[in-house]
């Protein structure tokens, strides 16, 4: 029986032909937006655009970014990340891809974070309203993690459907829910509208480069024991 997602032919662990072009854009990419991470710190070009999104903080739009912002906070992401990882194996049949998979966001995610220690841009100063619901934010802001996961998740599972029935819905839902993040996290205070905007740009230049090295690495480590099994077999 042909698994759900075919591994053959997969965008997720099919290795670039132009990998050292991706991994030029990577390291473009991080130089070019810690230089905005302090350009923004200092001269937070960025915070009347935050503060009026912030400002439409009222009914179903609160409720809503808040279900959006609490829904993936580092500890559930990474639960979700996980479990997602499980069910790619289950569904594709194969380690291959729930190990790029894996590979890809949590890199793309973990190194957006890491930006953060190195801007070291502080947190919007958040309404007591929102502190009530969301809980204060320690760590620095720029760029946004949360943006970063849902879009480095979103297009884990894009490239994972792209060869199939299901690509268009997976577009369609991913869209919406990167959408509504990347509001979420301004709308609620907890970041300045440069931060959110950043991480879509850090995914964008990050997460070709990242999934690419993660899938020749595993093509390569396959290809191996597939030769080790055959000389066992002879």
């Amino acid at each position: 029986m042909t698994p759900p997602f075919a591994v053959t032919g997969s965008v997720l662990t099919h290795p670039p032909a132009r990998l050292r072009r991706q991994a030029a854009i990577a390291v473009a990419t991080i130089v070019g937006l810690v230089l905005v991470g302090f350009l923004l710190r200092l001269t937070e070009i960025d915070v009347a655009a935050s503060a009026a999104l912030h400002h439409l903080r009222e009914g179903a739009l609160r409720s809503t970014a808040e279900a959006f912002y609490l829904a993936l906070k580092p500890m559930p992401a990474a639960i979700i990340m996980l479990a997602a990882t499980a069910a790619v194996a289950g569904l594709t049949r194969s380690w291959r891809p729930a190990v790029v998979f894996l590979g890809a966001v949590a890199v793309t995610w973990g190194s957006a974070e890491a930006v953060k220690v190195v801007v070291g841009r502080p947190r919007p100063g958040m309404s007591e309203a929102a502190m009530a619901t969301i809980g204060r934010a320690a760590d620095a802001s720029f760029p946004s993690g949360h943006v970063a996961f849902t879009a480095a998740f979103v297009a884990a599972c894009v490239c994972l459907a792209w060869g199939t029935r299901w690509r268009s819905l997976v577009i369609a839902m991913g869209a919406v829910l990167v959408a509504g993040m990347t509001a979420a996290v301004v709308i609620e205070g907890v970041h300045y509208l440069g931060d959110a905007v950043a991480s879509l740009v850090w995914v964008a230049g990050e997460f070709p480069a990242v999934r690419g090295g993660w899938a020749v690495a595993v093509a390569r480590v396959d290809a191996g024991m597939r030769r080790r099994r055959a000389r066992r077999v002879v």
